[in-house]
């Protein structure tokens, strides 16, 4: 086993960003809105690099199968505390998307997740992130970036911590994108999935 490859520069800042999802989700859930997002952005920013340094050094298998689970566990920490945010103004006193909205985005990471090792298992190659596979996941990170600062800035305005304020309708965006992206990656791949 070549621990070299493990080690690489790309793959510690993947690694580095899912050491961040846990603070992330910690100062969420304690309402520390700044913090969260600075970590949240720096999460971000690791993934451009990671993405960039891979390829200058040669994408890996390993690291592209890890990128790739990293956001998805990222993004799914991010939807899941947008789920639970309780303020004492919200009527329902719980949420700031529905939980139906966090169902189909994570339901579709994990269908594609288990049809990528299900691949790998079968013809021991790992199926890439496909373009629009990448504008899905660069239109999550936006949104939810857009969204921790518009709940730095209006933390106490009804209009802005509602279930169906601004962060509801943004998130419609990466939903669409996300089903859409799931849809041509079923398609695309067609051939590998068959027996």
């Amino acid at each position: 086993m070549n621990f070299r490859l493990y080690l690489r520069l790309a793959n510690l800042l993947t690694f580095s960003r899912l050491l961040l999802t846990l603070p992330f989700f910690l100062f969420f859930r304690a309402k520390l809105m700044v913090p969260a997002a600075i970590i949240f952005g720096l999460a971000a920013l690791t993934d451009y690099f990671d993405g960039r340094i891979a390829r200058k050094q040669g994408i890996t298998s390993f690291g592209s199968f890890m990128d790739s689970i990293v956001d998805k566990i990222l993004v799914g920490t991010a939807l899941i505390s947008f789920y639970l945010f309780q303020h004492e103004h919200l009527d329902n006193g719980i949420g700031l998307i529905p939980i139906w909205m966090v169902l189909v985005i994570i339901g579709r990471e994990i269908i594609v997740t288990a049809l990528r090792i299900l691949c790998v298992a079968k013809n021991g190659e790992v199926i890439s992130a496909n373009r629009w596979g990448k504008y899905k996941t660069t239109v999550q990170v936006i949104v939810i970036f857009i969204s921790l600062v518009l709940l730095i800035f209006f933390k106490d305005s009804q209009y802005v911590i509602q279930l169906h304020g601004p962060i509801y309708f943004m998130m419609y965006l990466p939903l669409v994108l996300t089903v859409a992206s799931g849809i041509e990656f079923l398609y695309g791949n067609r051939k590998a999935f068959t027996v």
